[in-house]
């Protein structure tokens, strides 16, 4: 039977993966870096963000962004992404191409040449994309949401940073926050698709690139705890906002505990797509929103299982309202039906998913990256089958805890402190 990945671990702490995708022409390439706004400090908030911009400005191989966009001109998909404790940088090619993505992948993450010209010139163009998402209502609810659960934390702040620390970060901290932070043991090499035929060309190159980066001690995130003892609410009052967006959630678990398998059956039940009871109750059977759904957000020590949806303003009351009787409701179980369903929704998603190499590049580079156990589909599908309709309710029953509840909400008004009252199921 094929090997659903191979891992090999260099010396120096930098980790390969290599995932075989059968049937497919395309190679995925990824370097994923163990670091993001969690691992700032408040005087430099935003420079993960603001490096991953950089870094694609040139590098020493490819020292103009004509260069660095050699992987568009192969007809291949490039981009990268920063998140709270990760950062991505990932290609797509034609598997005949993996060495010029791979090559790629490493000069954005080990060489970026970062000329203080370019850095303020970028500057202007990040401070741009702040200013899109200030527009965005969707956006800043979870900002504000995110920032409401975990307030006067480094997970706390801002991915994109504020404008205040975006505008004094210069390019010398820049580049001592890269050689402060992209070291060996936090770099995974993730290669999925067709790769099986040049696993050994592979494993020789990604020896020769990373192996001889220096080992160098790093210091470890912030650890949060929660101290919640009643619910919170936050407001962003915009004037010009047309709708009320507003999120809803109670603090749930760490990404690595064990009930994120039972956990994911009942968010499909209440908050994803046309089956789910948030779906049918507010939109469909009251006509509330367009668009309802639910999420768990889950980091090594904390996580949250929010609702989103945005609302005509002059009905949020009555939307608030409505979502808290279905959070009552659900304190009395699912039933085996909706799980059954759940589980059949959720197996083919991943089936579907399964056909793209970028899924699986996500799905073991970002487990190795965060230090958790590497999990194949088929063993996390019978993680899947084994959850029971009393595992679910005691789930319910566990994290179902009117004084961890929390509301965000962007909208034309102020703050309205009623609202705080309808928190409460």
């Amino acid at each position: 039977m094929e090997e659903a990945y191979t891992k090999h671990v260099f010396p120096n702490g930098v980790r390969l993966i290599l995932v075989p995708v059968s049937g497919v022409n395309s190679t995925a390439t990824a370097v994923m870096v163990g670091v993001g706004s969690r691992y700032e400090t408040s005087g430099i908030n935003g420079v993960s963000h603001f490096l991953e911009h950089m870094v694609f400005k040139g590098t020493e191989k490819y020292p103009t962004t004509d260069d660095v966009n050699t992987i568009e001109r192969a007809g291949g998909l490039q981009n990268a992404y920063t998140d709270i404790d990760i950062t991505n940088y990932h290609n797509k090619v034609l598997a005949s191409d993996w060495e010029l993505a791979l090559d790629i992948n490493k000069e954005l993450a080990l060489n970026p040449r970062l000329p203080k010209e370019w850095v303020d010139k970028e500057r202007d163009v990040i401070l741009e994309e702040m200013k899109r998402y200030e527009d965005e209502p969707a956006s800043k609810v979870e900002e504000a949401y995110h920032a409401l659960l975990y307030p006067n934390t480094k997970l706390g702040m801002r991915i994109i940073g504020e404008v205040e620390s975006l505008r004094s970060v210069s390019a010398k901290e820049l580049r001592d926050y890269h050689d402060a932070w992209y070291t060996p043991g936090k770099m995974v090499v993730i290669l999925a698709g067709d790769v099986k035929r040049q696993a050994d060309a592979i494993k020789k190159k990604t020896e020769e690139w990373f192996s001889e980066i220096p080992q160098k001690q790093t210091g470890d995130i912030e650890r949060v705890i929660p101290k919640q003892e009643k619910p919170q609410l936050a407001v962003v009052t915009k004037k010009e906002a047309a709708q009320a967006h507003l999120i809803i959630g109670m603090r749930s678990f760490a990404r690595d505990s064990e009930d994120r398998f039972a956990w994911s059956l009942f968010n499909l039940i209440m908050g994803v797509s046309f089956t789910s009871r948030l779906f049918k109750e507010i939109r469909e059977k009251r006509g509330l929103c367009y668009h309802i759904r639910s999420g768990n957000s889950g980091y090594a020590d904390v996580g949250s299982w929010d609702i989103y949806a945005g609302v005509a303003t002059e009905k949020i009351e009555e939307a608030t309202k409505a979502i808290m009787e279905e959070l009552g409701k659900a304190k009395s179980g699912i039933t085996g039906d909706e799980l059954a369903v759940a589980k059949k929704r959720l197996k083919t998603m991943l089936a579907f998913r399964a056909e793209d190499p970028e899924f699986w590049t996500e799905w073991y580079g970002r487990a190795e990256t965060f230090g958790m156990k590497l999990m194949t589909l088929e063993d996390y599908i019978k993680k899947i089958d084994a959850v029971s309709v009393p595992d679910v309710n005691a789930l319910i029953g566990k994290y179902f805890k009117a004084e961890t509840l929390n509301m965000s909400l962007v909208w034309s008004k102020p703050r309205d402190e009623k609202l705080l009252t309808l928190l409460s199921f």
